[in-house]
């Protein structure tokens, strides 16, 4: 599917803004998916592939390649201590290149400049208490880093490459705004890294192999960028943040939606 350009894709975007899993999997002919095992994985299938139609492939590319943006499908969660909803989890990018890393001193010359230059965020709810039919899409939105956070990617990527070069394994909590996580099932051994499971590792330039980790855009982080997107401050009580129903202005409602 392609876009003339970025203000078209968006608009195609927010034609899914308020409808609920049900209603894009009828909208997209795909009623078939929303029977299966109700996890964030169909949404991102029904959302990428099926409404976007990009398909399922690890391309160091942007999805949508003719105008330099990423699509990202991330789930909000619901603190009921507080009342707001904020991000479920981290947002990860792509997987990290230990040798692309340390080849490039400014992360604008890496790999990661594709799939995070430019970015679609689609947001949903993701409530365990409903079943995935349920949940609901309830934001879109293009992000690309201003002056201030392409400062702080590239603190976070210094701190990344020297722990690369000096063959230390890097937590996400070295990190502020950019960081990485595990980005494997599991069998990874701290202790004894090269005795960990193949596929818990990738090669390294100075460690030989090293965990499998992915960039990720760090949670809290990832909140700021969804109040700014919407205009509204990010609320923060005690250790929890977040955005009131009322940010979103289509949570709750009825969208129908267009055959």
């Amino acid at each position: 599917m392609g876009f003339k350009d970025e203000k078209e894709l968006l608009a195609y975007a927010k034609e899914i803004e308020g409808l609920r899993i049900s209603d894009l999997g009828e909208k997209v002919g795909c009623m078939d998916l929303i029977h299966r095992k109700h996890t964030k994985g169909l949404v991102a299938q029904l959302v990428e592939k099926a409404y976007f139609g990009i398909p399922t492939n690890s391309s160091e590319k942007p999805d949508f390649q003719d105008l330099g943006i990423e699509l990202k499908v991330s789930p909000l969660k619901l603190v009921k201590s507080t009342g707001w909803y904020n991000a479920k989890e981290r947002n990860v990018i792509k997987m990290v290149d230990y040798f692309d890393v340390l080849e490039n001193e400014d992360w604008k010359d890496s790999k990661l400049i594709h799939k995070l230059s430019r970015v679609l965020f689609v947001l949903y709810i993701h409530d365990r208490e409903k079943p995935a039919t349920e949940w609901q899409i309830v934001s879109t939105f293009l992000w690309s880093p201003n002056e201030d956070e392409e400062t702080r990617i590239q603190k976070d990527y210094d701190i990344i490459r020297e722990k690369i070069k000096a063959g230390e394994r890097n937590r996400e909590g070295d990190n502020e705004f950019l960081g990485t996580c595990p980005k494997h099932a599991g069998g990874y051994n701290k202790a004894d890294p090269l005795s960990s499971r193949p596929l818990s590792l990738r090669d390294h330039p100075v460690m030989g192999r090293a965990e499998k980790r992915g960039f990720c855009i760090k949670q809290r982080s990832f909140d700021q960028l969804i109040a700014d997107s919407l205009g509204h401050e990010l609320l923060r009580k005690g250790n929890s943040v977040g955005l009131p129903p009322s940010a979103y202005p289509s949570l709750g409602q009825k969208v129908e939606y267009t055959p």
